[in-house]
């Protein structure tokens, strides 16, 4: 279920306060170690005038926003276009959430699969997340690593 890409909608029980939530899965290791993201529709930008994409502040990227409506994928198991229904930032300074599947699913209530982020998405997502200091050294090998090999 939390394989690279999907992004995951239930209640979640991890959060203060609990609410529904949506999760984003980036990378799953071979032992099923999970590495994702708890984006938010609160204003969490760190930039005045938010835009679709990797914000920066004195050009150092601090989030990454996705506007409301706009296309960002398909929905999951199907050709139509999935677009979170309200603006959505993922804050890089405390969005990560690494576990394994079973421990990150438990935290949710009724969790499912709602979308698949596009290969354009996630590649600029985890090259904002590479490249923003506010992300843990660890997670940057990681993503480095799915670059070069996504890339080729």
């Amino acid at each position: 279920m939390l394989k690279a890409k999907n992004i995951i909608y239930g209640y979640c029980t991890y959060t203060t306060p609990q609410k529904p939530k949506y999760l984003i899965s980036l990378y799953r290791s071979e032992d099923l170690n999970i590495i994702a993201v708890f984006p938010t529709s609160k204003h969490r930008s760190g930039v005045a005038i938010a835009q679709h994409g990797c914000n920066r502040r004195e050009n150092v990227p601090v989030s990454y926003v996705f506007e409301a409506k706009v296309p960002i994928g398909k929905k999951y198991m199907s050709d139509e276009d999935f677009s979170f229904p309200l603006q959505t930032t993922i804050p890089f300074d405390y969005c990560f959430r690494e576990d394994t599947q079973e421990q990150i699913l438990q935290s949710f209530v009724n969790p499912s699969i709602v979308g698949v982020l596009s290969d354009k998405e996630y590649v600029d997502l985890l090259y904002a997340l590479l490249y923003s200091p506010h992300t843990p050294q660890r997670y940057k090998k990681v993503f480095d690593q799915i670059l070069h090999e996504y890339l080729g």
